[in-house]
């Protein structure tokens, strides 16, 4: 047996049971030691917002939208079951795509093997990794640019620590206190919160906007921000879901003559780029950094037992509570 989040209804998260069969080819059977909600797509189908066009392409869900609906895609465990054919072997620790469950089965492609000296809670946050990456991938910020990331969730400080690489300067937007004070560790040449955008951007840019603005924050109205901030022939790079909610844009001439470009990212690389960055060398990429860099401290704001995992999701819904990373940590 073993235990599984579902969402039941709107914002009403559940603990189910499951039989868990022995894995069938191809497959393996993990353990799970700790988890990762996202506040992005996870908190939209938690609230009822999901708006996915086709869910059974999502690998490992199940259920049906609206709901009830199993869906998750960052879990860290060891394998502790292998099925015939199958290249895995039992006790490697792997981080997989998968919704949140104490033990599953799931197919070998869906797994990344872990670096033996990765911690699970470093692991843990592979998945947002990519997104980030994948997001300078798409809109690369150049050497000297002035870039501006909107929204210091888990998925914007990783965008922005990875734009920090490269940027001139780098503009970091959050309305809440508490995660702008907790982001020095980025090292960004302002924090601000969204009333003092334009401004900032207009100082550090010397008038010239922002040559790349991130949009990471799942605001619709930081979108906006975006289109009235960014220069000439700037890029806007939307990783947000906004699901089912409205981002209305009111596009003034300036969206024109400055002949912006916004280009949607997520969690696959771009085609052009297949050749070269296939998902090996991603993992690899971001084995290196989730190893060099603490990212747990900066970022886990709560950790969660995975038996009382519906209070997580409250949690990170309740506007008066300062979440960022929050971690399910199953019982070893």
């Amino acid at each position: 047996m073993a235990d599984a989040v579902w969402f039941t209804g709107p914002r009403t998260a559940e603990l189910k049971s499951e039989d868990i069969p022995d894995p069938g080819p191809g497959e393996v059977q993990v353990q799970a030691i700790c988890g990762l909600v996202s506040a992005g797509s996870e908190m939209n189908l938690f609230r009822g917002e999901g708006n996915l066009p086709d869910f059974s392409a999502v690998p490992n869900v199940a259920g049906s939208l609206p709901f009830p609906v199993k869906f998750g895609y960052q879990e860290v465990g060891e394998i502790v079951a292998v099925g015939p054919g199958t290249t895995r072997a039992v006790g490697e620790r792997v981080f997989c795509i998968h919704p949140h469950q104490s033990r599953f089965n799931l197919g070998e492609m869906w797994v990344s093997v872990i670096p033996p000296d990765l911690a699970p809670e470093r692991a843990v946050f592979a998945g947002m990794f990519w997104v980030g990456l994948n997001s300078c991938l798409t809109t690369p910020p150049l050497v000297g640019d002035c870039v501006v990331v909107s929204g210091l969730g888990v998925i914007g400080s990783m965008t922005a620590y990875l734009a920090r690489l490269t940027a001139g300067k780098l503009i970091l937007v959050e309305p809440s206190a508490e995660r702008r004070a907790r982001a020095g560790w980025i090292g960004a040449d302002a924090v601000v919160a969204p009333s003092e955008t334009a401004n900032v951007v207009e100082e550090l840019s010397r008038g010239r906007g922002a040559d790349l603005f991130i949009e990471a924050s799942g605001a619709p109205p930081a979108l906006q921000t975006a289109l009235e901030t960014t220069g000439n022939e700037g890029t806007i790079s939307v990783s947000s879901w906004y699901g089912t909610r409205t981002v209305e844009l009111s596009l003034s001439p300036e969206f024109h003559l400055r002949r912006h470009k916004v280009i949607s990212t997520g969690p696959f690389v771009p085609p052009h780029l297949a050749p070269r960055w296939d998902m090996d060398r991603v993992r690899e990429v971001s084995w290196q950094h989730l190893a060099q860099e603490d990212f747990p401290s900066a970022l886990i704001s709560h950790r969660v037992p995975f038996a009382d995992a519906p209070r997580a999701y409250q949690l990170v819904d309740d506007p008066a509570v300062e979440t960022q990373a929050v971690l399910l940590e199953h019982a070893t």
